[in-house]
């Protein structure tokens, strides 16, 4: 678990934006628990990344998208729970 680059953390922001706009759409048509599981993947990266050296800048940026993770993950989870049938 190294260090992150920027190319990574922009990866990841572009997943998380992605994410949202299916939430916010309402399609449920892309597989939900493919999307879970690679937000769990994203958040344990995230920790673990924010433990090392780095800037504070990068941290705290680290810790926003870790956080927004969090939300996308919460809310899938409540959606799968839901017992919903995908549209």
């Amino acid at each position: 678990m190294g260090s992150m680059d920027k190319h990574e953390l922009k990866a990841i922001q572009g997943f998380l934006s992605t994410v949202g706009e299916s939430l916010e759409g309402g399609r449920n048509g892309v597989a939900l628990p493919d999307r879970l599981s690679e937000l769990y993947r994203i958040i344990q990266r995230l920790m673990h990344a924010r433990l090392g050296t780095g800037s504070l800048k990068v941290k705290v940026y680290m810790a926003t998208l870790e956080r927004e993770a969090r939300r996308y993950r919460r809310r899938i989870e409540a959606r799968l729970s839901d017992g919903h049938p995908a549209q």
